[in-house]
């Protein structure tokens, strides 16, 4: 498969640990003047960072990044209210392809392992020393990304999420404008040519998976078991 070298020269170890860069353990905040919303890693996360931003545009607000700790000990110390606390809620395989893509085009590997998808397809030893399934920020489960926060609500992102997120705007009286879709700023949906790569090398990285069942199936039915209960408690069909 295509994989990005970064201008590597030929050598076989692998340069940087992938684990190293923007391996956050623990919650992470997105905080905003009247709300805050929990860091996924995915790109719906980077839809809502946008949409506030394009928000506070031409304001004295800015949206912040924080450690559930930091976040935590402001409300402690100036005793301000605490905001509603929201989480988009993907469909958990779906996200975890779009983590695993990310990741796959994150790092930089060494020349020998260009093919990583050549591997012995009866061991999984080869990903499991990168923490599989869960090897970056981009692949952890939403369970581990609330871990220690309650949440107000959960925004379950499917063909309705726009009117979702107008009812929760309406319901907490936030400052978010009604007439904006929050589909308008998630990349996938304002880049065509993101799109299109987007979708070839999810589908691409999905039609492995199903090759390889044991390796599908310990996401599935394992490391992804707490999101699917979420999933299925707040998905309204």
């Amino acid at each position: 498969m295509g994989r990005r070298d970064f201008g590597v020269k030929q050598q076989d170890e692998i340069k940087r640990d992938p684990l190293i860069k923007g391996f956050h353990l623990g919650t992470r905040i997105i905080d905003t003047f009247d709300c805050a919303w929990v860091a996924t890693y995915d790109l719906w996360s980077n839809c809502i960072q946008k949409h506030t931003a394009k928000r506070d545009s031409g304001t004295e607000y800015i949206a912040t990044f924080e450690t559930l700790e930091d976040w935590e000990k402001e409300f402690k110390t100036s005793g301000i209210k605490k905001k509603p606390v929201f989480c988009m809620l993907m469909e958990p395989y779906n996200r975890w392809l779009e983590g695993l893509r990310y990741w796959l085009t994150d790092w930089q590997l060494g020349n020998k392992d260009h093919n990583l998808w050549d591997i012995d397809r009866d061991s999984p030893l080869y990903f499991e020393k990168f923490g599989w399934p869960r090897m970056s920020n981009q692949t952890k489960t939403i369970t581990e990304c609330i871990i220690g926060i309650e949440i107000d609500e959960f925004l379950v992102i499917d063909q309705q999420a726009n009117l979702k997120f107008a009812d929760l705007i309406k319901k907490y009286k936030l400052s978010y404008p009604l007439d904006v879709k929050l589909t308008a700023s998630h990349q996938a949906v304002y880049s065509q040519v993101f799109m299109k790569k987007y979708r070839e090398e999810v589908n691409r990285y999905s039609q492995w998976m199903n090759e390889n069942l044991k390796f599908r199936d310990k996401v599935i039915q394992n490391y992804l078991k707490d999101d699917y209960n979420l999933w299925w408690k707040y998905k309204q069909f």
